[in-house]
């Protein structure tokens, strides 16, 4: 082989590219606000995919006739024909674009910052056993989930409508579980990711402001989901000799949550769903090792549990979101 010479140009860095992935329903006004943050991000990706679950509030025709592709080429729409829950949507926006990274907000969610999506990036690049890097959380009460001046730090579960993903991680250990329709796909994927010697990073210092639009939420059904995907992620990755106390403790917790919360019939929902529970815990099961299994019920244990902001008062400063509350670690 000849040496290279002296005075040859450097081989150029490689810029990774970068998709984006919004599940609509029903949401039009939002989607647009969050279509329009992501296009003036400083590092704007190279192609923006909205999957449409069935909205019937004018999303279509708003997509085709604002966002079409002889203004914006970039932008692809998918509709789908009926409502066919939130992580097929995802999984199909993943299969569907072909970025190096993959950044995901909700129809109702966006960067504050110009620059968080490239600054997301920037630490990805810099830390290749990181799969997802997720964001700080600011909600119209107030809430933020991290104090903002908070170092990086590795955590259980990542925000859904709020995070950046690397494809080759998701490549290797799969898609969402279909069959859970909503809620809880981030920690059997943060599970599955652990398992695969990865890890999952906060970055407090990049906020996603989240709307929280009520138009589609039932907070009965989300919790139905959670309670029973619980359970379906506990059967298909805990470790045997962990599992009988695993299901206890998850079975009481959301019990509980659901005792204070309303309905009271959830419960008895979650029982009439034991055998389709029991067959989807068994279709997926793949238990983890009982040492990485610990690692994320300790990180699990060391995360700050949500709280309400505190009541607005004279002295509570007030930002164009809304009075600002820092959740404690």
């Amino acid at each position: 082989m000849s040496p290279t010479p002296e005075n040859a140009s450097p081989t150029p860095k490689r810029t990774p590219t970068v998709s984006a992935v919004i599940a609509a329903y029903n949401r039009a006004p939002e989607l647009r606000t969050a279509i329009n943050r992501l296009l003036t991000q400083t590092l704007a990706p190279m192609e923006i995919l909205v999957v449409d679950d069935g909205s019937t509030d004018g999303t279509d025709q708003m997509m085709r006739t604002e966002f079409g592709p002889d203004r914006f080429p970039q932008i692809r729409y998918i509709r789908q024909p009926h409502n066919a829950g939130l992580i097929l949507a995802r999984n199909l926006g993943f299969v569907n674009t072909t970025g190096d990274y993959i950044v995901s907000v909700d129809d109702d969610s966006w960067f504050e910052g110009d620059d968080g999506l490239a600054r997301c990036v920037e630490f990805l690049e810099a830390n290749p056993d990181v799969a997802i890097a997720t964001c700080n959380i600011e909600t119209p009460d107030g809430m933020i989930y991290y104090p903002r001046n908070k170092e990086p730090f590795e955590v259980p579960w990542y925000a859904g409508g709020g995070h950046v993903l690397r494809r080759s991680a998701v490549d290797r250990i799969g898609l969402y579980i279909p069959e859970f329709y909503r809620q809880g796909e981030e920690k059997d994927r943060c599970l599955r990711l652990m398992g695969a010697g990865m890890r999952i990073i906060a970055l407090p210092h990049i906020m996603i402001y989240h709307d929280k639009c009520m138009k589609g939420r039932k907070p009965g059904l989300e919790r139905f989901y959670n309670h029973r995907n619980d359970l379906i992620r506990e059967l298909a990755r805990c470790p045997a000799g962990m599992m009988p106390r695993r299901l206890l403790r998850v079975w009481a917790g959301n019990s509980w949550k659901n005792l204070r919360q309303g309905p009271r019939t959830t419960d008895l929902k979650i029982l009439m769903a034991l055998p389709e529970i029991i067959r989807l815990g068994r279709k997926y099961r793949k238990p983890l090792p009982p040492e990485i299994y610990r690692r994320w019920l300790d990180l699990v244990a060391s995360a700050a549990p949500a709280t309400k902001p505190p009541p607005r008062t004279a002295s509570t400063p007030v930002t164009a979101a809304g009075p600002t509350a820092v959740r404690q670690d």
